[in-house]
């Protein structure tokens, strides 16, 4: 078994160093805070066989700095797998995967791009605001690598226009306009390092957005809400003693000044209702262009930044979600970017992306094209909501603009979920108008209120008054009635029956009214009794002219009506308008 496992060891050496590097050509992009290092190498198999993978060396200040890198065969499309390999002496290795083995003696060309961030120091330190922004570049002259290398070149680019104060001789070596050029060097040994320090001029803003936190609301009802969190920190030479207004403003470098002064942040092309704003409310110093496949927002802070100052600020939009939201049945797929485009050449030292999916979702998958720390779910009440909904959160460290690139999120969900909270709301309604009609018909205290029951006691009184009135009235409308029979017959025992009737109707009625404006003394007080009063008053007065009615009736020979009944029916009528009206004041 030992043995068995030497022999593998051995053959995983010899595979390592079954490659030469006949050329490499690498060129190093220094003219913002990003380092931009792009290399082309020429591999040739030295091997005994095949050869499907091959190692890329890098320098331990690329390593440090690295965040982002990608390996292709020059001249094709497609990206090959890279897999990160242990440290030996110094250096980081990554292992890339070739796809197809290279026979022995054949040539093969690969690219390798590195995204290096925050590995240009300033120096000096501190400047004032009319000076220029000076920083230090370290890397090698040598080109880090795990085999021996036949030839190869190290370019590196500064900034245009710019100063280069110094830069570290290795011959042969020779300073142009905006690059150093480092060799060609023939004949370099594995694992060889010589390194370098190159001191210039880069103006450009070092500004790093120290905090990105992303918020994805998914809705499927039509539409998904973005929101970005962003805090901005310019990390160049720190500004020495005071800022001056004026002299911003009349800085003839304009755009060169080592100041951030406005930047552009682009949106999907079906960004609708942007905002943008800060702590202090909306910012108007902002501008939207609809471009054909982005949305550029051209963003001016509310004052420029010099290094050591920072701001912050919040930009949210709504997209259509049948643009990145893909269904089939119950099965889900959200489509869109771990963090839009902030501005060129950015820097996010903290990136924080979180998606709220509906309530009750299942079986969540998350598939990104790079390397990212999904942190523990959360749950997020909203509005209608009964157990929250679910919140898939993302991290990752040191991101550059090549990491905005889309990310899926899957799930399945239950259609018939979407009608709960349409359901719930009409529920809550319905509950709470049928508790307020309860409320408003029912009587739930506990102890009775004197001043109520008066009240209700007084309404009683002034009911029974108007039944005792309408009893009155009837008797009066049969007395004449009788009398118009009287006519037609001249029956004097009829008459007189109905007359003693009357009275009898008339006594008894005028007794419960008089019961009833005492109850009403008692209860609603001597005013409203007085005013009651008033109904036996014009009765009185009705009564007296009896007599003289049927005294009337009797002499009168005619047998249809007469103008004595419509004097007392008049008579009549006129007293029980007063009553009503009594009534009605009562």
């Amino acid at each position: 078994m030992r043995l068995l496992l030497a022999i593998a060891l051995l053959g995983a050496v010899f595979a390592q160093d079954a490659w030469k590097a006949v050329n490499v050509d690498r060129t190093i992009d220094a003219t913002s805070q990003i380092v931009k290092i792009s290399t082309l190498y020429s591999f040739e198999n030295t091997g005994t066989g095949p050869q499907s993978k091959v190692l890329i060396a890098l320098s331990k200040e690329e390593a440090a700095g690295l965040s982002h890198i990608t390996a292709g065969i020059d001249g094709a499309k497609g990206k090959l797998k890279i897999v990160e390999k242990p440290v030996e002496k110094d250096l980081t290795f990554y292992e890339v995967d070739l796809r197809t083995p290279v026979a022995k003696g054949d040539k093969i060309a690969l690219r390798i791009n590195l995204r290096v961030t925050q590995v240009l120091e300033p120096l000096p330190a501190k400047i004032a605001q009319a000076d220029s922004q000076f920083v230090v570049l370290h890397t090698t002259a040598y080109v880090p690598s795990r085999y021996e290398t036949v030839t190869q070149k190290t370019t590196v680019r500064t900034t245009q226009g710019g100063k280069l104060l110094s830069a570290t001789t290795v011959a042969p070596s020779k300073q142009e306009t905006e690059r150093v050029v480092y060799g060609p060097y023939a004949n370099i040994p594995a694992f060889e390092s010589k390194p370098i320090k190159v001191h210039y001029e880069n103006n450009s803003p070092f500004v790093v957005a120290t905090v990105v936190e992303r918020f994805i609301e998914v809705s499927h009802w039509g539409n998904i809400a973005v929101e970005e969190y962003i805090e901005l920190v310019h990390k160049g030479a720190a500004l020495d003693g005071p800022f001056s207004r004026i002299d911003y403003q009349m800085d003839r470098r304009g755009r060169r000044q080592p100041a951030f002064q406005s930047f552009t942040t682009v949106l999907p092309a079906q960004a609708k209702d942007i905002y943008y704003r800060d702590e202090i409310g909306n910012i108007s110093t902002s501008a939207v262009r609809i471009r054909a496949d982005s949305v550029d927002v051209e963003i001016r802070p509310r004052f420029p930044l010099f290094g050591g100052w920072k701001t912050s600020y919040i930009i949210g939009y709504n997209l259509p979600s049948e643009e990145y939201l893909y269904t089939k049945g119950n099965q889900y797929a959200l489509k869109t970017k771990l963090f839009d485009h902030v501005f060129g050449d950015v820097v996010v030292e903290k990136l924080r992306t979180k998606v709220l999916l509906p309530e009750h979702v299942r079986r969540v998958k998350v598939t990104t094209p790079y390397v990212v720390d999904r942190r523990p779910d959360e749950l997020k009440p909203t509005y209608l909501d009964t157990t929250g909904r679910l919140v898939v959160v993302l991290e990752k460290s040191n991101v550059v603009s090549d990491h905005s690139q889309f990310f899926t999120v899957t799930y399945e969900f239950n259609y018939m979920d979407m009608l709960r909270e349409p359901l719930l709301a009409a529920a809550f309604f319905f509950s709470l108008f049928f508790v307020i009609i309860i409320y408003a018909r029912f009587d739930f205290t506990i102890s009775s209120d004197p001043n109520k029951d008066a009240e209700e006691r007084s309404q009683l009184s002034i009911e029974k008054l108007s039944k005792s009135v309408d009893s009155k009235q009837a008797a009066y409308d049969s007395l004449i009635d009788a009398a118009q029979q009287y006519k037609s017959t001249k029956n004097e025992s009829d008459l007189q029956e109905a007359k003693k009737e009357f009275n009898e109707a008339r006594n008894e009625a005028n007794a419960k009214l008089t019961e009833k404006i005492a109850e009403l003394r008692t209860g609603a007080g001597n005013a409203a009794a007085e005013k009651a009063s008033e109904l036996l008053k014009y009765d009185k007065t009705t009564f007296d002219a009896v007599d003289s009615y049927l005294k009337a009736v009797e002499r009168s020979t005619t047998k249809t009506a007469g103008p004595e009944e419509q004097q007392f029916a008049n008579k009549v009528k006129d007293a029980r308008s007063r009553a009503d009206n009594v009534l009605a004041s009562l």
